[in-house]
This record gives structure tokens, C-alpha cells and sequence, in this order.
């Protein structure tokens, strides 16, 4: 393998020191260690060497790993989630953790092991006294010593294949989006509706860029939000036919009796009339000149 390379993994990664289990791809082992969610996807990851997709060790190792054979390493915490930083563990006031968005309704309250975000910082609550909590803002697992057991499952080398590789990468779905090349440097992505209200979709926009004009060699993109208007049901065209029960384009008033013409015309001048009334009944009335006052004679 080699930097740059496009890859699908499959890994096991555990705590040196307590065999926990940090993350998998098999859904038999997340049931194994009762870390199994019901809405995850278990199946290799695609990634690619060099660029950070994962831990620093892991990614060193990767250059010396094959197609197919299982491989076991152990990864010093500076390779892996960085030293413990003890500066970085806050004690705050419970008032201040309960104002959280998430304890806002009223469903939820802190508890040890809980993940907040507090001022744009991801931190763990690490104990709870009275009236306060110590969160501690340093990587989940920095400090520790990790093992991962993976596997390269495949080695991605098709280019509409890769595309679709960092689509999953990026926003963690690649099934939705449908893209063209306009030449060897230049595609276009059409972007589903997904994402067009996903405030996600802005940070992974740009990771996605980023690798694609990176590691693929692209020098112009264009993501493509289309538009289209939905036909409402019920509005079909309705097709006239000799079987129809109702009148068409006025054909009853023309079948009408003479009669019948004659009395709707009498109560259209009746209308009209009392209208005609109405709007007079209605005019302001001129106001009446005041007589002009009499002169008096001069005896």
C-alpha cells in the first residue's frame, strides 16, 4: 500500500488496558460487547492512506498491509488519540450544565460518560458531585494505549468507484448522489434532497471538495441542487367521453328551456336594479348651501 491509496477497512479497536471496545465493523462483535446500535452500518470503511482518515499509527501501518491478511498493532497514545491534557478537565456549576439545548425539555439529565458539546468543545462528563460536574474535554481516549485487529478488505482503483468512496467518507452515504465527468478534470454532482436541509451537509461539503480536487485530481466542480414541482393528486386530465354524466363547456345552458332563460334573466335585472339602487341609496348628499344672510335697510 501506498499514500493516497483508496482502501475499504474492516477493524476491531479495544483498550490496551481494559479490552473495551472503542469501535467495529462487525455487527457480531458491537452484540458481543453490548455496544451494538440498532441504526449503525457494520461494513467495511473506505478510506484513504495518509490523509488522516484515521489514527497517525494506524495509518503508518497501513503502508506495510495487503489485500486480504489480517494484521494486530498496538498504538501508543501519541499515535493514536493524543496524551492526556489534565488542564483540560473543568469543574462547572450544575446550573450551567442543565441550560444545555439537550437538558432543556426536561427528558434528559446529566450522567457520568454523557458526551456535550459546551462552547464548541466536545467534552465527557467524568464525575457529578453536589451541585457541580467535572467534564473532562480531552479525547475520549487520550492517554490510552489502543489495539486494532483489521483487515484491507479492497483496494478501490475504479474511479467512479472512488468518487463514491469519498461521498461515504465525507457524509456517510453515497447511494443518493448521481454524478457525471464533464472531462477527465471536471465533474458534476447532483446532489439529493437529503442534504439540501442538512446543517451537516456544510462542514461535509467541504471535506468532500477537499478530497476529491486532493486525490483525484479534479480541478472543477459543480454541485447541482435541482428543483421539481410535484404533480398533486387528483389533477389528472380529465378525458370527455359519450358516458360522462355532466355538462361540457356550458352545453346544459344551451339545452335549458326557454322559460327557465327567461326567469334567470328577470332576476339578473332584479339584481341589477336593486344594485343600481343601492349605490345611489349609498351617494354622499350634497350639502346644502347656506342661505346668505339679509341685508338690512337703512331707514
Amino acid at each position: 500500500m501506498k499514500d493516497g491509496d483508496f482502501i475499504r477497512l474492516d477493524f476491531d479497536v479495544y483498550v490496551k488496558e481494559t479490552d473495551q471496545l472503542i469501535d467495529t465493523t462487525h455487527e457480531e462483535v458491537a452484540k458481543e460487547h453490548e455496544v451494538h446500535s440498532e441504526g449503525a452500518q457494520y461494513k467495511p470503511i473506505p478510506i484513504i492512506i495518509g490523509v488522516g482518515h484515521v489514527v497517525k499509527g494506524l495509518d503508518k501501518d497501513l503502508l506495510d498491509a495487503k489485500v486480504g491478511k489480517e494484521r494486530e498493532i498496538e498504538v501508543p497514545p501519541e499515535d493514536a488519540f493524543g496524551p492526556r491534557d489534565p488542564k483540560l478537565v473543568e469543574v462547572m456549576p450544575m446550573n450551567k450544565i442543565i441550560s444545555l439545548p439537550e437538558f432543556r425539555k426536561g427528558d434528559r439529565y446529566p450522567q457520568e460518560g454523557m458526551e456535550l458539546r459546551i462552547n464548541n468543545r466536545i467534552g465527557v462528563i467524568s464525575r457529578i458531585f453536589a451541585g457541580r460536574v467535572r467534564v473532562d474535554f480531552n479525547k475520549r481516549y487520550a492517554g490510552r494505549t489502543v489495539v486494532y485487529k483489521y483487515t484491507v478488505k479492497e483496494l478501490i482503483k475504479d474511479r467512479d468507484e472512488k468518487i463514491r468512496a469519498v461521498f461515504e467518507s465525507s457524509y456517510g452515504g453515497s447511494d443518493e448522489f448521481s454524478f457525471k465527468f464533464i472531462s477527465d478534470d471536471e465533474v458534476e454532482i447532483l446532489l439529493p434532497d437529503m442534504v439540501k436541509l442538512d446543517s451537516n451537509w456544510m462542514m461535509a461539503k467541504f471535506k468532500l471538495v477537499s478530497d476529491l480536487r486532493a486525490h483525484m485530481g479534479i480541478k472543477s466542480l459543480r454541485l447541482v441542487e435541482e428543483y421539481v414541482k410535484k404533480e398533486e393528486e387528483g389533477e389528472e386530465e380529465h378525458v370527455h367521453t359519450e358516458d360522462c354524466d355532466h355538462d361540457h363547456d356550458g352545453e346544459g345552458d344551451q339545452d335549458a328551456p326557454e322559460d327557465e332563460k327567461k326567469e334567470e334573466d328577470d332576476n339578473e335585472t332584479v339584481v341589477s336594479s336593486n344594485l343600481r339602487e343601492s349605490v345611489r341609496s349609498e351617494k354622499p348628499k350634497a350639502a346644502k348651501k347656506k342661505a346668505a344672510p339679509k341685508k338690512e335697510k337703512k331707514e
